[in-house]
């Protein structure tokens, strides 16, 4: 693009010389045509375009000589601006003329089209259709929202007002950290599983995986205080379904759900050094939540046929394919068999397809984000002390999301065996007006599940607080805390009456 404006320049600068001597040499001649700039361009335009009109037109030989030199020039000129024209149009230039007119509206912008920007996308679309929607660095019609030559920097810089949101979704999270981290105005959305302890206030990190495990129990909760669950799998996705679930699962003072792990972990017991506080380990033992793990799913036909679900989490598709395909074909099975698959199989629920990923819900979490907010801000009523949400250290926040997540747990718990899950507002009244034996029972649960959340990622106890050392004197036995300690538990049961008419439903 350089050459041509250089050469377009020398060619401006040209025609203004000749333009000069033209009408240097025709104003003093006695029948000139061309006397003043207005006629001389108009000649120079008539010359250029081979129309000729004849009304202007040079009558010295100084002029003739001019004129023919225009005449030469005129194929090779017009040639080099209809070029210029054309990169124009197919350049970043006509980009930024496009953009100027939808400068006044919010921007979603994604750093790539792939299938996670595409369904993202789609979900924004969908609504709200007035949203612009820009997928930067492409060429071509992308099927939902507008194509962009420009970088998703360029973009974010076009926006001068930040009223943007951007969307970091390459599958190198590292790239989604260094662009996520250059961008200071807007809100940046990084795809990334490494949560440094802060982050610039712009700027929320989402996992696909922890997405996909969330999205799990929120479509499958618990329905028994005793289920039986069988995670078929081993890795990331694997052990993230089965944290969210101790995190979530707390639905009874005297549950006894028991979790049978197959394969390999040996890594989440290593992250998990206090489970011992939290699960019987030993499944002969009784009174609390039992984990075993398993060398092999089907080593035990006995557990295929009674349990309440068999849940297949591998993150290889094909491996899920082909052991399910086992499964339905040697076992006899009684419960719901589940799988992460992208794509339906005969027999399985599946789960953790791009389309029920991606969406504005689960990535950019407004309404989880707010519920969060809105427990510590209740929180500090009666500890002004407290820092700021702003302030809040990284596990505090997700102290705070993960009480968030509970709400939905709580809306079922409220339901009084009826079947249809209330409303928040409805919820709420049941709980106000739940008598007295009742009320402590959600206490309990509410405890338990904050004191089950602080130990998995390991707390102990103390006399002392220490949050550098993880030590808190309220991780103890629900009849061991003070009565204002027990009270406290009802913040995060009275945060159902912020909580958004339809949270429950997605």
């Amino acid at each position: 693009m350089r050459k041509p404006k250089i050469l377009a320049l020398a060619a401006v600068l040209a025609l203004a010389v000749l333009l000069a001597l033209l009408l240097l040499a025709e104003s003093a001649a006695p029948n000139a045509t061309i006397v003043s700039v207005p006629s001389a361009l108009w000649y120079l335009l008539a010359t250029l375009t081979t129309v000729g009109y004849g009304d202007c037109y040079p009558v010295t030989a100084a002029g003739k000589l001019i004129g023919a030199v225009f005449q030469l020039m005129s194929l090779g000129l017009l040639g080099l601006l209809a070029g210029m024209l054309a990169v124009f149009l197919r350049g970043t230039a006509w980009e930024r003329l496009r953009l100027a007119g939808l400068s006044g509206k919010k921007w979603y912008i994604f750093s790539e089209l792939n299938e996670a920007g595409r369904c993202l996308a789609e979900a924004l679309g969908r609504e709200d259709g007035t949203r612009v929607l820009l997928f930067a660095g492409t060429r071509g019609d992308p099927g939902v929202g507008k194509a962009s030559l420009l970088s998703a920097e360029a973009l974010c810089a076009r926006k001068k007002d930040g009223d943007f949101c951007l969307f970091c979704l390459s599958e190198d999270e590292g790239e989604n950290e260094r662009l996520a981290d250059q961008i200071r105005t807007g809100q940046v959305y990084c795809r990334s599983g490494v949560l440094p302890g802060k982050l610039p206030e712009n700027q929320r990190r989402f996992d696909p995986v922890a997405l996909c495990a969330r999205r799990y129990w929120d479509r499958f909760p618990l329905l028994s205080k005793n289920e039986k669950i069988l995670l078929i799998g081993d890795g990331a996705l694997a052990e993230a379904i089965l944290e969210q679930g101790l995190l979530r699962n707390v639905v009874d003072p005297a549950q006894r759900v028991g979790y049978f792990c197959a394969g390999d972990w040996s890594e989440f017991f290593r992250l998990h050094p206090e489970l011992d506080q939290l699960l019987e380990l030993d499944p002969a033992l009784g009174g609390r939540d039992t984990l075993t793990v398993l060398a092999h799913w089907d080593e035990d036909p006995d557990l295929l046929r009674q349990a309440d679900r068999i849940v297949f989490c591998w993150e290889d598709e094909e491996r899920t394919r082909r052991e399910l395909g086992r499964l339905r074909r040697y076992f006899a099975v009684s419960g719901t068999v589940q799988a992460r698959l992208s794509a339906p199989m005969e027999g399985a629920d599946c789960f953790g397809g791009a389309a029920e990923l991606y969406t504005p819900e689960l990535v950019m979490q407004e309404a989880r984000s707010a519920l969060a907010r809105a427990l510590h801000q209740r929180y500090r009523q009666d500890h002004p002390e407290a820092a700021p949400w702003e302030a809040l250290s990284d596990f505090t926040r997700r102290s705070n999301l993960a009480a968030a997540d509970h709400l939905r747990v709580k809306l079922g718990l409220l339901a009084r065996g009826e079947g249809e899950i209330p409303g928040p507002g409805e919820a709420l009244e049941r709980y106000r007006a739940a008598a007295p034996a009742e009320r402590e029972r959600f206490r309990r649960i509410e405890h338990a599940r904050w004191r089950r959340f602080h130990i998995l990622y390991g707390w102990r106890w103390a006399e002392t607080r220490d949050n550098a050392k993880r030590l808190h004197p309220l991780l103890v036995p629900f009849d061991r805390l003070s009565p204002a300690a027990q009270r406290q538990q009802d913040d995060s049961w009275e945060l159902l009456a912020v909580m958004g008419g339809n949270s429950h439903e997605n």
